[in-house]
């Protein structure tokens, strides 16, 4: 297998530049510890629910799919002034690092490209959602509100943890479950360098690449040919 010079050298350059205090199991770990708290504790405060409370379960879903496609799309992946240092972080720094051949991470030191940083889960969890939630909360009810909070919450856990292992190494147990398998799949299409910016934004579930005409699919087994 060919493995492109500059791909090698930037992986390198940034492991020399990750801090050797890194650990990514704590890193995974924090994201783990917000996320499910405060899911929780959203939650366990429910009374009295409704079954037509539970409609906010997919309310939450589509919304958390829309903000995922948009970011990605155009925060990571155009270079605008607003956001500039996702942009950075995204194109610059983790399609640099994850670039065909080398799709798949070789320590958890190298989580520190795949998660996002652990202020962005507490951003998240402790004021995304919860604003999200109170909006319903006062528009319809409180248990709408804390499950949208929650929904919103778990969405984001469920892309961290999809993210990693979408860029676990070949033969791992994630790429032979189906579903994930093919959502890797999707994803490390998104990474051929002449597509990442046109195709396969979605992450979690590729709803608004479908809707919006950015879903591109290979097939499987065919991807070894499928590279710069």
């Amino acid at each position: 297998m060919l493995i492109t010079h500059d791909t090698a050298a930037f992986r390198k350059q940034y492991r020399a530049y990750v801090q050797r205090r890194y650990n990514g199991w704590l890193h995974l770990g924090s994201v783990l510890l917000i996320s499910l708290t405060v899911a929780a504790y959203c939650i366990l405060q429910i009374r009295g629910l409704k079954g037509s409370e539970l409609l906010v379960i997919p309310l939450g879903i589509l919304v958390y799919n829309a903000v995922e496609y948009a970011s990605h799309r155009w925060a990571g992946h155009k270079k605008l002034k607003l956001t500039s240092l996702f942009y950075k972080r995204h194109t610059g720094d983790h399609h640099s690092f994850f670039s065909a051949p080398l799709l798949s991470f070789e320590s958890t030191r190298d989580w520190r490209i795949v998660l996002f940083p652990t202020y962005l889960t507490a951003f998240i969890a402790f004021f995304l959602a919860p604003l999200c939630g109170f909006f319903l909360t006062w528009v319809v009810s409180e248990n709408m509100g804390f499950i949208m909070a929650a929904t919103m919450i778990l969405n984001h856990l469920a892309y961290e943890l999809l993210h990693v292992g979408y860029h676990q190494p070949e033969g791992h147990w994630f790429h032979k479950v189906p579903v994930f398998r093919e959502l890797a799949h999707l994803h490390r299409i998104h990474h051929h360098r002449k597509l990442m910016k046109t195709h396969n934004f979605n992450l979690t579930f590729p709803l608004f690449d479908i809707l919006l005409g950015t879903f591109h699919w290979e097939p499987l087994g065919t991807f070894d040919d499928f590279r710069d």
